[in-house]
């Protein structure tokens, strides 16, 4: 807001009308962005988000804010509500991508941004206070109203409102959001590999000839005792440092995507592979040594299976120790489980095993381990395509 200024000397009283003032100048009035304001845009837009400004304030005030705030930059367009009623639909379709402010806008031109947006396969967001802004927040998938300045109607209308009204708040519900979002696929792509590797173990073994090699009671251990422990360990990850850098593609945003459909196959393949072989190998001679081989085998195949599955493309073996301190955890006490089945002799009765002896269990962990070999090799794969 711009406001002029006069004064007038020798005045001793104010007349009711106040002439022949000698202009003094003029007061520039501006409301100061939010500390951290450009920062978090920056931040959301290293994240693959698009931040555009829709208002109804004149052209060079929208810009001057945008550009302070990170949101316009060189090269980027700008569009007033006259020139966006002049676009048809076709015509606004193939320019949106490029506008990032929209000033003089009334709410019906909001609505039509947003509703374009959506046309293209976007998600929208959209932030608001006032009553005017209630139609755009309920067209948007998402609306965000403020919580301090905002209206009662703005709220009602909106999914989430921000308590402290700042846009930094924003940034750490997407950075929380997508710590969240993906440690569920990661715990949904550990059971499903390492289920996949039992049920391809059991039907491995038939087409061979071999007999079952899991009795019901083992399965049920590994399921519903073993398994839980590194399911607990692996929500209390920590976080992967790119989540909120890295840029989501669409694929990513479901739950099951080809990426993981591919990792639960090849990991199943590889954990049927391995403990059918060293199954085989006392079968004919030993068959409750070979199940109980087999029991371990899996077992260890899911443990090691764990370090696989904390990230879709960072090697497993740059975990920084602290970072691993739950999983590390879980794996020591669920291998004292596993030991009290197969030494315990109480248990060997309940889960039909008997003991092994050292060799067994180094062929064992060195067998595992190959299933983190080749997840190695497919993420190496993976960021040699991307180059």
């Amino acid at each position: 807001r711009v406001v002029a200024f006069g004064f007038k000397n020798n005045q001793k009283t104010l007349p009711a009308k106040i002439t022949e003032l000698t202009f003094g100048g003029f007061f520039c009035i501006q409301d100061n962005l939010q500390a951290g304001v450009r920062e978090s845009v920056g931040k959301v837009k290293s994240a693959g988000i698009r931040v555009v400004m829709a208002t109804g304030d004149h052209l060079a005030t929208a810009l001057s804010i945008a550009r302070d705030a990170g949101i316009y930059n060189q090269g980027d367009k700008y569009i007033t509500s006259r020139e966006l009623q002049a676009l048809s639909d076709d015509e606004f379709k193939k320019v949106i991508q490029t506008i990032s402010v929209f000033a003089r806008v009334t709410p019906e031109d909001k609505i039509r941004v947003i509703d374009t947006l959506k046309s293209l396969g976007e998600i929208v967001a959209m932030t608001g206070d006032g009553v005017n802004d209630a139609p755009s927040l309920t067209a948007a998938n998402l609306g965000i109203a403020m919580g301090k300045i905002g209206t009662e109607v703005a709220k009602e209308a909106s999914s989430i409102i921000l308590l402290d009204d700042n846009f930094a708040s924003i940034v750490s519900a997407i950075e929380e959001g997508r710590i969240i979002f993906q440690k569920i696929k990661n715990i949904i792509l550990y059971l499903f590999s390492t289920s996949a590797g039992e049920v391809l173990v059991i039907m491995g073994a038939m087409v061979l000839g071999l007999g079952i090699p899991l009795k019901p009671s083992q399965i049920i251990w590994m399921n519903f005792v073993t398994d839980v422990f590194i399911v607990i360990a692996l929500a209390f990850e920590t976080r992967e440092r790119s989540l909120l850098t890295r840029k989501w593609s669409v694929s990513q945003h479901k739950m099951l995507d080809l990426t993981m459909l591919i990792r639960i196959l090849v990991m199943g393949i590889v954990i049927m592979i391995g403990s059918l072989i060293l199954y085989r190998e006392f079968y004919i001679t030993d068959p409750v040594k070979a199940s109980t081989i087999a029991l371990t085998v899996l077992a260890v195949f899911q443990w090691v299976n764990a370090f696989n599955v904390r990230s879709e493309t960072s090697s497993a073996f740059r975990s920084s120790l602290s970072s691993l301190k739950y999983l590390i955890g879980a794996i020591v006490f669920v291998s004292i489980l596993q030991a009290f089945v197969i030494y315990n002799p109480l248990l060997q009765k309940v889960f039909g095993t008997t003991a092994l002896n050292l060799s067994d269990i180094l062929i064992i962990i060195l067998m595992s381990f190959s299933v983190i070999i080749i997840e190695e090799l497919r993420k190496l794969i993976y960021k040699l395509l991307k180059v």
